[in-house]
């Protein structure tokens, strides 16, 4: 694979983006609800994003009849696949965010792995 021009740049930049963002979670491997054997558990630092959203109605509006009873954030963690590039995620996985307070768990609920910079997991609470 030829590498372009500015492909140095971009891993130095988020080497440094991961130095200042970056938290430790744990990575968790997951086949059929339990763990995965051919992958191990690895403790890697990676950009932990939960967005917060207020209360949302099915039809988009703040009618009280249409609120759901389900707390779903949208969380995304992004991996620097220079720094990891043997990590392979599958939804289903399990994250723990072992900065936080509670150390929080959410399950990947969907993988992007075509950038080329970073891994993105697409995470739910587990």
């Amino acid at each position: 694979m030829l590498a372009a021009r500015f492909h140095a740049l971009r891993d130095r930049t988020l080497a440094q983006v991961d130095r200042v963002f970056a938290e430790p979670v744990r990575f968790s491997p997951m086949a059929a609800g339990k763990a995965a054997p051919e992958r191990s558990k690895i403790v890697i630092e990676a950009v932990l994003r939960v967005y917060r959203g207020g209360a949302a109605s099915v039809s988009g509006g703040r009618d009280r009849a249409w609120l759901s009873e389900i707390n779903g954030q949208k969380a995304e963690l992004h991996v620097d696949r220079a720094r990891y590039p043997g990590l392979v995620s599958r939804p289903g996985d399990k994250i723990r965010a072992l900065s936080r307070p509670g150390e929080p768990l959410f399950s990947v609920i969907a993988v992007d792995d075509r950038g080329a910079s970073r891994l993105v997991l697409v995470l739910g609470e587990s």
